[in-house]
């Protein structure tokens, strides 16, 4: 432990110089639009109150891996952060959240039409940025196609998120068509354009991509089982997304595996059922659930599945070929999967 502590520090520093210029590019951005104060001034609140800029950072590192120039992919770095925001801010209101990074909801601090405005805003913002840098693409078409398909496939997993909560018999499947659309596909995106503003070649494109939507894949995974495990280390309770009622693979592969074994416990069976019938568990059940999946052996299972993924993605970053950017990409990846950042 002592050991991995100094390099998560000296890897963190190495993002400072792209992380600064990020936060003045998005500064900018904000300070282009001041007036009606009622529609921007949520805006910047929402970013007042920090963020990783995860999603700015591989935009950045694609487009130089390939070696195109970090200053030609600022705009688009800044438009794919809006992105995000744009999305929390509409997700809140769904989700009816009232605290977002230990801060009021956009939609509490003013109200849902506030709200719905701020996140229509930045992503009028965001499409004017983006612009700026498909100017610098060999294929600006390439950029716009890679933002707006995007954007179309978070609303397509939202949607499905959201109608899982309707069904008892939503597949393990389904759980990963949905998180690799409302998940990884925003870390998909950001390094698709950064490649294209860049200039890489198709192949790059798809490795580049094909690393993104794993580790997506697989921090969502993990996300998941973290829930079950670590929840100190988020300021949860354990088991939060089973009180919750939330579809999780952890979840739906114990249904089916409980549903499937013909000598199944009545009070597996009855866990099962009442989840799906209820949307979620009291939290004094949490822990015969948790029983539940390592009898079965779920958890165990996804454990696997988060190593299968992460170095499924590392694989596909590999066919780039090897520079400090690359170095760094994967860096940012493995610092995600150890919650460094």
């Amino acid at each position: 432990m002592t050991t991995d502590q100094p390099m998560a520090i000296a890897t963190t520093e190495m993002f400072a110089p792209y992380l600064n210029d990020v936060e003045e590019a998005l500064q900018n951005a904000l300070n282009e639009f001041t007036e009606p104060a009622w529609l921007y001034d949520p805006v910047r609140y929402l970013f007042s109150s920090g963020g990783k800029r995860i999603r700015p950072l591989l935009t950045l590192l694609a487009c130089e891996s390939v070696g195109g120039s970090r200053d030609a992919a600022f705009p688009a770095a800044v438009a794919v952060e809006l992105l995000h925001n744009f999305t929390l801010v509409h997700d809140d209101i769904m989700d009816s959240s009232l605290k977002r990074r230990g801060r009021d909801t956009v939609h509490v601090k003013w109200d849902q039409n506030a709200a719905i405005l701020a996140g229509d805003v930045m992503m009028g913002m965001a499409m004017r940025l983006l612009m700026r840098s498909a100017h610098y693409a060999p294929k600006p078409l390439d950029v716009i196609d890679a933002f707006s398909t995007g954007l179309i496939e978070v609303c397509d997993g939202q949607a499905l998120d959201l109608a899982f909560m309707e069904r008892d018999d939503v597949t393990p499947e389904e759980y990963f068509t949905m998180i690799e659309k409302k998940t990884a596909r925003l870390l998909e995106m950001s390094v698709a354009i950064g490649a294209n503003v860049g200039g890489a070649t198709n192949g790059r494109v798809t490795a580049l991509r094909a690393f993104a939507r794993e580790i997506g894949i697989a921090f969502q995974m993990q996300d998941d089982i973290l829930d079950l495990t670590s929840p100190e280390a988020f300021g949860k309770q354990a088991g939060g997304d089973i009180v919750e009622g939330k579809r999780t693979w952890l979840m739906l592969e114990c249904a089916r595996r409980v549903r499937e074994d013909v000598d199944a416990l009545s009070e597996h069976t009855s866990l099962i059922s009442t989840f799906f019938a209820n949307n979620g568990l009291d939290s004094e059940q949490v822990p015969r659930v948790i029983s539940m999946m390592q009898t079965y052996g779920v958890t165990t299972d996804a454990t696997a599945l988060v190593e299968k993924y992460t170095n499924d993605a590392f694989e596909h970053l590999h066919q780039v070929p090897h520079n400090p950017a690359r170095d760094m990409l994967e860096a940012l990846a493995k610092m995600l999967m150890k919650r460094d950042m």
